[in-house]
């Protein structure tokens, strides 16, 4: 983690910026990305001067407060600053050509598995979410900062179900106490669109136990074929809510769930209830030995991009799982 006080004076004396995040944008990253753009405000930053650029986002996310400033593209040849938030690597920016409209870079993350890429990085791989490091590192008290913070708090540890520690306890604990209704965005949160709930549906259908001995690894996935043509590229499928409810439905103590793109690829979305096992190595090491093309995020929670038949990459991951 770097030192903090390196970014203010940057964002002091910078007059423009953008914003951007992942590919896939969740509720940390949608969340995490508004919460950058009021913070800014509450800095005294012009608001036509900051650019949330997110090209496709979900519509189940349209409550965050500050859609309503959402850019689809840039609108400056140049920015004073780009921020790039809940980001791990380059390659996984959502409009990460945009990178080289600012004069600096800062990444602020949360991820096991990161490659700096940044001019300033501010990492903390311990938090639970990139909402709680903005919560740590910038005081604010605007309810529209703080909402988008529980936002993606609440989005990151599957509704208090994952990777929820005890700091991370102390923040909603404060956030209730601002006043922030985090009950009311659970609820929005678990609110799944009707396309959502088709998807899952379907993933719960043809879900089956891979074939380790206690049926703990639960193994589903989606093909290009169940997909709407606005869905082929994967962004406005919501892989997360998917996977809340597949963790509410079925019992499990391991899940992947694979979604095919319009490239032929599956990209995974691991979950562990396992503390002792990493799910962030094994897809790390499944990258390093050339049989994932991208793989890691964190140990309880981890995805990875792969050109096989999905049958194989069930049987890899699940053998991956029971050595370790």
């Amino acid at each position: 983690m770097t030192n903090t006080n390196s970014i203010f004076p940057i964002l002091e004396e910078a007059n423009t910026f953008a914003i951007l995040s992942h590919q896939r944008p969740d509720g940390d990253a949608i969340s995490s990305s508004f919460a950058m753009f009021w913070y800014l405000l509450y800095m005294g930053k012009e608001k036509q001067n900051i650019d949330v650029i997110i090209p496709e986002f979900l519509s189940d996310f349209s409550f965050v407060p500050g859609m309503e400033y959402l850019k689809k593209a840039p609108t400056k040849n140049e920015y004073d600053v780009v921020l790039v938030l809940d980001c791990p690597g380059l390659s996984f920016v959502q409009g990460s050509e945009f990178l080289a409209y600012g004069k600096q870079v800062i990444c602020i993350d949360h991820h096991e598995t990161i490659s700096l890429y940044g001019d300033t990085n501010l990492i903390d791989t311990l938090a639970s979410s990139c909402t709680c490091i903005l919560y740590d590192t910038f005081t604010c008290r605007n309810k529209n900062f703080l909402t988008c913070i529980a936002i993606g708090l609440i989005s990151d540890t599957s509704d208090f179900t994952l990777n929820v520690t005890s700091h991370c306890q102390k923040i909603a604990s404060e956030l209730r106490s601002f006043g922030i209704d985090m009950d009311g965005l659970s609820s929005k949160l678990r609110s799944l669109s009707t396309r959502t709930q088709e998807l899952f549906k379907l993933t719960l259908e043809r879900g089956y136990y891979s074939t380790d001995s206690n049926n703990s690894i639960f193994c589903t996935y989606l093909l290009q074929k169940d997909l709407l043509a606005s869905e082929k590229n994967l962004n406005l499928v919501n892989h997360k809510a998917i996977v809340k409810q597949l963790q509410d439905s079925v019992p499990f103590t391991f899940l992947i769930l694979l979604i095919e793109n319009e490239k032929g690829e599956f990209r995974g979305s691991l979950r562990s209830l396992d503390n002792s096992v990493d799910l962030n190595e094994i897809c790390s090491t499944l990258v390093k030995e050339g049989k994932f093309r991208k793989g890691g995020g964190h140990s309880y929670s981890a995805g990875c991009t792969v050109f096989m038949p999905y049958e194989e990459v069930f049987e890899l991951l699940s053998k991956a799982i029971i050595a370790y």
